[in-house]
């Protein structure tokens, strides 16, 4: 039997949630007879040793005729059977594939379906900040054009629409997502090439509940998406009445220095910014709850993980990614309804007077956790391509 071999495309590898994910799925098809590989942009340090990584060219992108026709030829020097392209909508690659390869494609959406419309309403948003009249101009026509009169449809439902018809799978993150993706692109009763598979999680094998009195932040610190600056005000409604706890917030971004003006201007205590870190088990090792302030996610991996290593996952109730994780709420978690900072504070501050609740969550959020274990979502992967090579 000829061996079947897999192509990820990653622009950096490995780098975030979705590169992990497919060093998961590398190295549980590998066990099953698979060969994997993977094309990245750039190449940076980790561990992979279940797949090859192969780089393009310098000055080589996958956007132009040169980078397309290089994949082209990596699909044949490699007699590649699947391709999976991870998140990037590039059409004309797809096309190029589709036309000069025998090579089964399938598109990975490690977001929220049409992510591209909340991205660009955000990114408006935090580009007028500062400014009253590009403010005045967000409030009263970005906002009403994208979330009541839904103008942004036409260009990105054709796009999507387009990726549906050239690829053999589509797969997304949960059964709502498949159900909204479905309703935009105008297919309520198709939809047979799109899977839900969620993202893995690896199970921790000894894990402390011992935890500090410490709430925890970890991400990319940004405006347009994570939002940092309201957990740092909700810290502000609470601080005073938890003296013996501390905020730690892990990550670094462009809007970190705004954040450290924003807590001396508060003159709140207790507030630690520990930076980046590329392994930050830690944290999650002495964390008792995780905050994560996002205006939107896809399937934040930072949830899982803190639920995997016993820590209670606090968030906003944004996307039904982040509700398919924390549901219900007060047992694998605790849902904000977004985006009220009160309401967040009250919540959390409750949370944090009762240690005995805490501890029931503890042990929910761990045994929700296995439930994306790297052999559950393995075997999804695995049936998925077993079936477009038959």
């Amino acid at each position: 039997m000829n061996v079947r071999k897999v192509l990820f495309y990653h622009e950096n590898f490995p780098a975030g949630g979705a590169e992990r994910v497919t060093i998961d799925i590398a190295n549980y098809i590998s066990d099953r007879g698979y060969e994997v590989y993977v094309l990245a942009s750039n190449i940076n340090e980790g561990n992979y040793s279940q797949l090859t990584v192969l780089k393009l060219p310098d000055k080589v992108s996958v956007t132009e005729a040169s980078g397309i026709q290089y994949v082209v030829d990596v699909i044949h020097s490699f007699d590649i059977d699947i391709f999976v392209l991870p998140v990037c909508s590039f059409i004309p690659l797809l096309e190029a594939v589709k036309r000069q390869t025998c090579c089964k494609l399938v598109f990975a959406l490690h977001s929220v379906p049409f992510w591209e419309v909340l991205y660009s309403f955000y990114i408006k948003k935090a580009r007028a900040r500062g400014d009253f009249f590009k403010t005045l101009e967000w409030w009263m026509l970005t906002y009403p054009k994208t979330m009541w009169l839904k103008k942004y449809d036409s260009p990105i439902r054709v796009r999507h629409i387009k990726i549906y018809e050239l690829v053999d799978a589509y797969t997304v993150l949960c059964e709502s997502y498949k159900k909204d993706l479905l309703e935009k692109i105008g297919m309520t009763k198709s939809g047979d090439k799109i899977y839900v598979i969620p993202n893995s999680e690896k199970e921790i094998p000894q894990v402390n509940l011992d935890k500090k009195k410490q709430l925890l932040f970890v991400g990319r610190m940004s405006y347009d998406d994570k939002r940092a600056d309201r957990l740092i005000h909700i810290w502000h409604k609470i601080y005073r009445k938890m003296p013996d706890w501390e905020l730690v917030l892990v990550g670094d971004g462009d809007e970190r220095i705004r954040l450290e003006t924003l807590v001396a201007k508060l003159h709140l205590e207790r507030v630690v910014f520990a930076g980046y870190h590329a392994d930050v088990r830690r944290f999650y090792n002495d964390s008792l709850v995780l905050c994560l302030t996002s205006n939107y996610e896809g399937w934040p991996l930072v949830l899982t993980e803190a639920q995997a290593n016993g820590v209670i996952p606090v968030a906003f109730n944004c996307t039904a990614g982040v509700r398919e994780i924390l549901e219900p709420t007060g047992v694998n978690g605790v849902l904000i309804p977004p985006f009220s900072k009160k309401r967040y504070a009250k919540e959390l501050l409750a949370l944090l007077q009762n240690p005995q609740k805490c501890r029931e969550i503890q042990k929910n959020v761990i045994m929700k956790a296995r439930n994306y274990s790297p052999d559950k979502i393995g075997e999804k992967w695995y049936a998925l391509f077993e079936r477009l090579c038959d």
